[in-house]
């Protein structure tokens, strides 16, 4: 049967490869933008969840480290320490903002999340600084090295916003967010290119716990003894984070997917349904000699399968090896392949094998070996 499958398949070759490659075009759609936002939800809320904090304390009401809604007195910080779960508390001020470099067109900006942190304590700043000098001086700056690699930002720049600059003494690594990347200053550079009123305003403190079994007891008592102030660990953080700002990207990626899905099932549903019209002569005979219905779908199922494997296997591993190169290629093109994924696909592969070939079941249903030999 197997045989006679193949035989059908590989009669008309031309045929065969449009529809493996149409099989193979969806496989490859939507393995790359599975694997594509996969690496966008491990990159979006990495920084924040690889802060080496217990809790972060944020003003209630705030939906994400990107949009840094959150506005909170320096006095909070001071009333933190006095707990006696919490070892180290750390001060942030952030804000995102566009800048430009010095010396280039003022039109020319690219997006910048500015991080004020203290140095002294380090809690919030670089998670590792991979050239350069760091912690930054005064009116300096540590920025993510996918910025340097985007945006030809070099050690000695300058970054502008407004009157204020910013010259970049390092490259840091951990901070990329896609479309924009973490910037590290120190609180008293913040305030002073912020031009921030009142002084003591700050963003986010990040805390560090003797016992960080204790969390969830800091955050209810924080929260109960400070209105307004809102605590959540690092994790949940950054899913907020993630959920933020992937979310207006699920939608439409779920659409191109379906439209992927569809593309492949069609150029396979036709293809096997043209081959069993045009094989039905061969299956009127078939009928004739004794063959059962049921051996005859099995016939066609089997085309549609060999036709689904051929073009899962070459999409696939079309995927496998242009996901890195168009990483490499395209920074802002981060991908995470992964086997689930891949068995995933392989699952839908096979619908859309097995819906293909419901079509050309039923015309061979209906074929009438008696009407094949008056023909």
């Amino acid at each position: 049967m197997l045989l006679v499958a193949r035989k059908n398949l590989f009669a008309e070759r031309t045929r065969l490869g449009i529809s493996v490659g149409g099989v193979a075009l969806s496989v490859f759609l939507i393995g790359i933008l599975l694997s594509l936002y996969r690496g966008w939800s491990q990159q979006v809320g990495g920084f924040v969840e690889h802060v080496p904090a217990d809790l972060w304390a944020t003003s209630d009401g705030t939906t994400d480290f990107v949009a840094a809604g959150s506005v909170l007195p320096d006095s909070l910080g001071v009333q933190l320490k006095l707990l006696p779960e919490v070892d180290v508390v750390s001060p942030l001020i952030v804000r995102p903002m566009a800048v430009y470099r010095a010396g280039g067109s003022r039109s020319d900006t690219f997006d910048v999340q500015l991080v004020g942190y203290d140095p002294k304590i380090g809690l919030g700043g670089p998670l590792e600084v991979v050239e350069g000098k760091s912690p930054p001086g005064p009116g300096e700056v540590v920025i993510d090295v996918e910025m340097h690699k985007r945006h030809g930002v070099q050690i000695g720049d300058r970054l502008v916003k407004g009157t204020k600059s910013l010259t970049v003494s390092g490259f840091s690594r951990g901070g990329d967010f896609i479309y924009t990347q973490v910037a590290f200053a120190t609180l008293d550079t913040t305030i002073d290119f912020l031009e921030l009123q009142p002084r003591t305003q700050r963003t986010f403190f990040v805390l560090t716990l003797h016992d960080p079994a204790q969390r969830d007891v800091v955050a209810s008592r924080v929260e109960l003894a400070a209105p307004g102030v809102h605590m959540v660990t690092g994790k949940d953080f950054a899913s907020e984070t993630r959920n933020r700002i992937l979310s207006n990207i699920l939608p439409i990626l779920i659409v191109v997917l379906i439209v992927a899905f569809v593309v492949g099932l069609a150029v396979a549903g036709l293809t096997i349904y043209t081959a069993t019209v045009e094989k039905s002569r061969e299956y009127g005979i078939l009928k004739a000699e004794g063959f059962t219905n049921p051996y005859l779908y099995r016939v066609v199922f089997e085309q549609s399968m060999i036709t689904g494997a051929l073009g899962f296997l070459l999409g696939a591993g079309v995927t496998l090896l242009l996901a890195p190169f168009a990483q490499d290629t395209v920074p802002q093109f981060v991908v995470s392949v992964r086997w689930q994924d891949i068995a995933a696909i392989a699952a839908a592969t096979l619908v859309m094998a097995l819906i293909a070939a419901y079509i050309p079941v039923r015309r061979l249903s209906n074929i009438d070996p008696v009407m094949v030999f008056k023909g």
